[in-house]
């Protein structure tokens, strides 16, 4: 027949590879690309659900960026989603020092002034 024969070639494709960077935050001095910033009172959006992780990590590849963060403040209606293209700007998040001190006079000042720690939760695409 007329007809050639079409040789069809199948390509690997790599798909992303994304890891979970324990206690790292985006350092306080940098800006971050892209953030979203979530409030529950009008909407329920969990940033932590697995489903709108896969979607976070889709727009994280379309913006060119390498990392996602999410922050989250126990009690707290607000959560943001940061979106970052270098992830050499990542910082340990610092750990809660509890003093076992008593402080007679500071420490009812103390306890009603600091707020809860923000939760972080900090992905990498490799």
């Amino acid at each position: 027949s007329a007809l050639g024969h079409a040789i069809v070639a199948t390509v690997p494709i790599a798909m992303p590879t994304w890891r979970e960077k324990v206690q790292r935050k985006l350092a306080d001095s940098c800006a971050p690309k892209f953030k979203l910033h979530f409030d529950n009172r009008e909407s329920d959006v969990n940033v932590h659900d697995s489903g709108f992780m896969d979607v976070a990590k889709v727009i994280c590849e379309k913006r060119d960026c390498k990392t996602i963060v999410t922050e989250t403040v126990p009690g707290s209606n607000f959560s943001r989603v940061l979106f970052h293209d270098e992830p050499r700007d990542l910082e340990l998040v610092p750990l809660a020092v509890s003093s076992k001190r008593k402080r007679k006079k500071t420490k009812a000042k103390d306890s009603a002034s600091k707020a809860p720690p923000k939760v972080y939760h900090c992905w990498v695409l490799e």
